[in-house]
């Protein structure tokens, strides 16, 4: 018996390692995948020139709520 639960803790310890380690590949291939894209500098400049836009639009927008509100 206790030859089997020393096998037992053994093999949930190697699946348990088995598990870090698949995730740890996987964690560091996302990774590189994503240093790898160069795609994904071109459309996050093109959103944040729409961003900028549209915080620049917004702004103007209130400036002039508040000068309405102001001249009341």
């Amino acid at each position: 018996m206790t030859t089997k639960r020393r096998r037992g803790k053994r093999k949930g310890m190697l699946d348990w390692w088995q598990t870090v380690l698949d995730e740890t590949k996987d964690f560091v291939d996302d990774n590189i995948d994503r240093l790898r894209d160069d795609d994904d500098d071109e459309d996050l400049s093109d959103d944040i020139d729409e961003l900028k836009q549209a915080v620049a639009e917004l702004n103007a927008k209130l400036d002039r709520l508040s000068t309405q509100q102001d001249g009341k």
